[in-house]
């Protein structure tokens, strides 16, 4: 039973990352181009900083949204197949 339970939260841990992982990357990076930008301009203002992180957010939520989608539907499978096995003590 430890082995499946162990094996489900490598997958989950997996998938969180995999989902999670290009989106803080990317916020990060235009994070830092906007901060360099806004100091060679002298511009200090927060939402300026915060306007182009949203927008890429919602266009990579947009654009991955269905491999995300596919990738939580075959965890759940995998969750699904390991229940019977989970309950054996």
């Amino acid at each position: 039973m430890e082995g499946i339970a162990l094996s489900l939260f490598v997958a989950a841990l997996r998938d969180a990352a995999l989902l999670s992982l290009p989106i803080v990357g990317i916020v990060a990076a235009i994070g830092v181009g906007v901060g360099i930008v806004q100091t060679i301009v002298q511009v200090q203002d927060q939402n300026v900083a915060f306007a182009p992180k949203l927008a890429a957010v919602a266009v990579i939520i947009g654009a991955s949204g269905p491999a995300a989608l596919e990738l939580l539907r075959a965890l759940f499978v995998l969750v699904i197949e390991a229940l019977p096995g989970l309950g054996r003590s």
